[in-house]
């Protein structure tokens, strides 16, 4: 069976492997030709844990195009472009084109729309073409996205043509996966809801960990293990730190926001979890200006990590980023270590390691939670903020240092 996939960004590039994996052959199409000849040599353009590996392992199932025309053949095909912000709402025209493209080729194919689109965008496809479109949201995080396409949680599966929703539950088969069949709608709703309250469940344990910075005794980590245990809330995203990023919860919400305020619906719960991620790089540079009592351009601060997450190169809407963007306007020299990262930004120091960042630093703010920054050794005298409570203050008894920030 072939599989089409339109958009080889992350997810796309990741769906091609994972599906392949499960014995499908893949026509992969994307309009960039330098993101197609990559794939087409075994070079993905983005880090993934073994998608590299996966992408060599399969070669013969994949094939990679810019011609909408190899899809003539194909039934079913993935649209996976992107869908981002503009002006604060969601752009589909990347959607409407992708499915204007196929429809030129092969009107009787099947649409899975796999990108994340606002409730209704598969009605107003179907209006638009008189194709079959069928709502298949992802539910994959970046470093596991591999093994969270092949053994999700659950497949959510819209749409009211029954012998297409039917095909799409027999492709994802091979997960073994609970199958959730709706609406179109319920399932473009489902993804934007999970998202929407992941992200609210960051800020709302990072809100009590800034009360717990204020009550001797208080630890936050201790309080969200003790939450976490209560199988009503679960352990999963209550961990404090830096905030959320990413591509997915900073657009989701915002696009989620403007939806509801076309309704004249006030989300007030996900607007608060934004602003409270947006405040977290706020408190970080107050933390600087109360505990350095110093010009700014005579302090040097070592970051450490620039992408959002550990485990990929992804920079997009990360704190970390925005908090080197911060230091930098308010006079502040900045050395950065990250071992992933390929973004340029004007005016840092690049290093080669966490030691020497550290080293070379007045301060170092630990913003990115890579393994290796669990077993650095500060032996200088330093003011450390650690954002992702990397370091056991118990176990580092060579941790040396003018002030810990946890």
């Amino acid at each position: 069976m072939k599989i089409g996939i339109v958009g080889l960004g992350y997810i796309g590039s990741v769906t091609a492997v994972a599906l392949t994996e499960a014995g499908y052959e893949i026509v992969g199409i994307d309009i960039d030709e330098s993101k197609v000849k990559s794939l087409s040599n075994g070079e993905p353009t983005i880090f993934e844990p073994n998608l590299k590996e996966l992408l060599t392992k399969n070669k013969s199932k994949l094939f990679f195009s810019t011609d909408y025309d190899d899809l003539k053949d194909v039934q079913y095909i993935f649209v996976v472009v992107p869908t981002p912000n503009k002006d604060g709402s969601i752009y589909l025209e990347y959607v409407y084109d992708a499915v204007s493209s196929i429809k030129k080729v092969n009107k009787n194919a099947v649409i899975i729309t796999n990108s994340t689109v606002l409730p209704g965008t598969a009605r107003n496809l179907m209006e638009r073409t008189g194709m079959v479109v069928i709502s298949n949201p992802e539910f994959t995080k970046e470093g596991t996205a591999i093994e969270d396409t092949l053994h999700p949680d659950r497949v959510v599966i819209g749409g009211s043509e029954k012998s297409a929703v039917d095909a799409v539950k027999k492709l994802w088969e091979f997960t073994h996966s609970i199958m959730v069949e709706t609406t179109n709608e319920n399932a473009e709703m489902i993804k934007y809801a999970s998202n929407s309250f992941l992200a609210v469940k960051i800020s709302f344990i990072n809100e009590i960990a800034n009360i717990c910075e204020m009550v001797p005794g208080c630890d936050v980590e201790v309080v969200a293990k003790g939450m976490g245990l209560d199988k009503r809330i679960a352990p999963y995203f209550l961990k404090a730190g830096i905030g959320f990023g990413g591509s997915c919860f900073p657009k989701d919400t915002t696009a989620i926001l403007s939806f509801a305020r076309s309704f004249g619906e006030d989300l007030s719960i996900i607007k608060s979890a934004i602003e409270v991620n947006n405040d977290r790089v706020n408190r970080i540079m107050n933390i600087l200006k109360n505990k350095i009592h110093k010009d700014n351009s005579e302090v040097t601060v070592g970051v450490l990590g620039m992408t959002f997450k550990a485990g990929t190169d992804d920079t997009r809407e990360s704190q970390s980023i925005k908090l080197i963007r911060s230091l930098l306007d308010v006079g502040y020299k900045v050395n950065v270590y990250d071992p992933m990262a390929k973004i340029r930004i004007d005016g840092i120091t690049r290093l080669n390691t966490a030691k020497e960042c550290i080293d070379k630093s007045d301060v170092a703010v630990i913003a990115t939670e890579w393994p290796e920054f669990k077993n650095l050794e500060i032996n200088t005298d330093k003011f450390v903020i650690d954002m992702r409570r990397m370091l056991d203050l118990n176990s580092h008894s060579n941790l040396k240092t003018v002030g810990y920030y946890g």
